[in-house]
């Protein structure tokens, strides 16, 4: 059984804030310079201060981050567990003792928490599943990856929706280096397209029974419907690219031979799109934007309707 399309916005992957990581470790680190001995030994005040910005930062990390932490997470619990225990001595100083020194044993169980937790820390990152993904023929990777549909026409949102879910996933197996899988999501969002294009210069026949892309297009050579150019782009995505990829001995092999069919598909919707009509009218204003004006009337237009309005009350 075919399972029904997912959602185009449904998502599996996090994209990762590649800064987050620095600004943690900018806000634990410095723990390591508490300091009770000459020169310039730290004081409860800005060992305090250290303490509750270490503190926000890491408990964010070991428990709820994207990175899921599991090797680090008993040292930095125990690090958070040290942290604490110093802020509960902190209520009962006053200003003067504030300014004082901090002793050896104030802060050790915090240096030594501190040393444990960035050692394993390191390890653990060191093995963590995380990867760069490179960019393929200068597309831009995040537009490859979060957004394909905007390397087609963009009216295809409106005129066949049901596209918008196979040109993502396509364009994201590009960026994956899944080229094979590419080809088959970019055949599948052509043949939406194709449905679309049947149903509107064949003004709604039915569509061929075998469902398959040379009957559509031999049936429209048939009737003389359609654009010559686009049958013949369909033909050659189909002969070139579409009935070799359906044999497991076929496969494509790089990034060149999936943007190729890329451009193909594309070169193919451009024209397809022209002779269908919109069907999921959608009309959006971007955050600051200006939404279009409602046409107003002329002085003499609106006299005239203000008229009509009155004369029709009356009767």
């Amino acid at each position: 059984m075919v399972s029904p399309r997912k959602a185009a916005g449904a998502k599996n992957m996090l994209r990762v804030d590649g800064h987050y990581l620095y600004r943690v470790g900018s806000q634990i680190h410095p723990l390591s310079d508490l300091r009770w001995t000459d020169p310039n030994p730290t004081t409860w005040g800005d060992a305090g201060y250290l303490v509750h910005v270490a503190l926000g930062a890491l408990e964010p990390l070991v428990r709820n981050s994207v990175f899921r932490l599991k090797t680090s997470v008993q040292s930095g619990v125990a690090l958070m567990a040290a942290l604490q225990n110093f802020r509960t001595k902190m209520p009962g100083l006053t200003s003067e003792e504030m300014a004082k020194p901090i002793s050896y044993f104030d802060i050790y169980e915090i240096t030594s928490a501190l040393a444990t937790f960035e050692a394993v820390l390191g390890a653990e990152l060191a093995l963590i599943p995380l990867y760069v993904v490179t960019s393929k023929a200068g597309f831009d990777t995040a537009v490859l990856i979060e957004n394909g549909a905007a390397c087609f026409p963009s009216e295809i949102s409106t005129k066949v929706p049901e596209a918008i879910s196979d040109l993502e996933q396509a364009t994201k197996c590009i960026a994956y280096e899944l080229f094979t899988a590419s080809g088959f999501h970019f055949h599948r969002a052509n043949e939406s397209v194709l449905h679309r294009y049947w149903d509107a210069v064949t003004n709604g026949a039915p569509r061929p029974q075998t469902r398959n892309m040379g009957d559509y297009l031999h049936q429209m050579s048939q009737k003389r419907v359609g654009d010559p150019r686009v049958l013949a782009a369909l033909a050659e995505l189909k002969d070139l690219h579409r009935n070799p990829l359906i044999h497991p001995e076929q496969s494509i092999e790089n990034a060149d031979e999936a943007i190729a069919l890329m451009n193909g598909v594309h070169n193919a919707t451009v024209y397809m799109l022209k002779g269908i009509p919109v069907t999921a009218a959608v009309t959006t204003v971007p955050a600051g934007g200006v939404p279009p004006a409602t046409p107003r009337l002329s002085v003499a237009a609106a006299t005239e309707s203000a008229l009509t309005c009155r004369i029709d009350r009356c009767n």
